[in-house]
This record gives C-alpha cells, sequence and structure tokens, in this order.
C-alpha cells in the first residue's frame, strides 16, 4: 500500500521576511567595504534598514548601490530588482562581489526607484514609511553605466517575495 502525502503552506510575507532579504543585501555591501573600503558601517546599517523597510511595505521597484565616477556607475555596482510575489527563484547565499575594480575618483552611493504600489498609496502612507527609513532620500535621473551592461548572477528570496541581483560587467 503506498501512500501519498500533499502539503499547501502558505507564508504571509513580513518584516521578519524583508530583514532576512535586506541582510544578504547588506552582506553585499559589507564585502564592498572589505574591498574597497566603503560603504561604511553606518551606511550599510542604514541601506538595511531602509531596504527592510521597503521591502515590508511592497514599494521598491529596484536599487542599485555601488561606486560613482562622473556621474556614472563603474563596474563596482550591484542592482537588487524586486521581483514578483510568487516567483519560484533559488534562494541564493550571498557574496560573489568582485575585488580590484576601478574606482579612482569614485564614490559609494545609492539610488532607487519605487514600484506602482508606491504611487498608489496616499501621501500620509508615503510619509508614514519615510518615517520608518533611516535616511531621507533626494530625487534625480537614474545614473547609466559607465561603460557595460547588467548581469544577472544571484536571487535572494524569503516569504514569497525577494530581489534578483545583477552586476555590472565592462564590455570588451
Amino acid at each position: 500500500m503506498s501512500m501519498s502525502y500533499t502539503t499547501n503552506e502558505s507564508e504571509t510575507f513580513s518584516i521578519i521576511h524583508a530583514r532576512r532579504i535586506a541582510s544578504r543585501v547588506a552582506t553585499d555591501l559589507l564585502r564592498f567595504q572589505s574591498f574597497y573600503g566603503f560603504p561604511s558601517d553606518k551606511s550599510i546599517d542604514d541601506y538595511e534598514e531602509e531596504l527592510a523597510v521597503l521591502l515590508n511595505h511592497d514599494v521598491l521597484a529596484w536599487v542599485e548601490y555601488g561606486f560613482q565616477r562622473d556621474g556614472k556607475w563603474t563596474e563596482a555596482t550591484v542592482r537588487y530588482t524586486a521581483l514578483p510575489g510568487g516567483t519560484l527563484v533559488a534562494n541564493d547565499d550571498p557574496g560573489k562581489i568582485r575585488p580590484n575594480l576601478d574606482i579612482a575618483g569614485a564614490h559609494f552611493t545609492s539610488f532607487l526607484d519605487y514600484n506602482v504600489n508606491w504611487s498608489n498609496k496616499s501621501q500620509a502612507e508615503r510619509g508614514a514609511i519615510a518615517a520608518q527609513r533611516p535616511f531621507t532620500r533626494g530625487t534625480g535621473s537614474e545614473p547609466p553605466l559607465e561603460n557595460g551592461y547588467w548581469v544577472n548572477d544571484l536571487n535572494y528570496t524569503a516569504g514569497g517575495r525577494g530581489l534578483g541581483r545583477a552586476t555590472a560587467r565592462r564590455f570588451g
């Protein structure tokens, strides 16, 4: 006699899941710090907290962290794009940040964009989310890559949501 079992597990996304995903990004940022001296511990903590808040409220479209020179991203940059809820992808270990890239004359920074959920929130709701963030961002246009393209390489997931990571690569 053979038996089979079916389980149906449903997770509700929570701040705990958001923090789990954000901690993987923070690990990547720590690798940047180890290889390039930036960002600072305080900046990493702030970026991690901001990301957890935005993921928890499901308002992030994408965020980039890395080194800019003359208003353009260098090859020492990563981009995280929010994956639609229910996307089935592997949950990778963080890391694989490449050392010894040219960051001469560059500074570490970040840039992000919101998804449609942000636009659909009232001014009061957006204000409440902003109040949970450790710093205030300005507005601007997305910086282009200095010379290159994005390569999707890792995914960080928890609770049915996640981030897909892409790394900047140089042409030639």
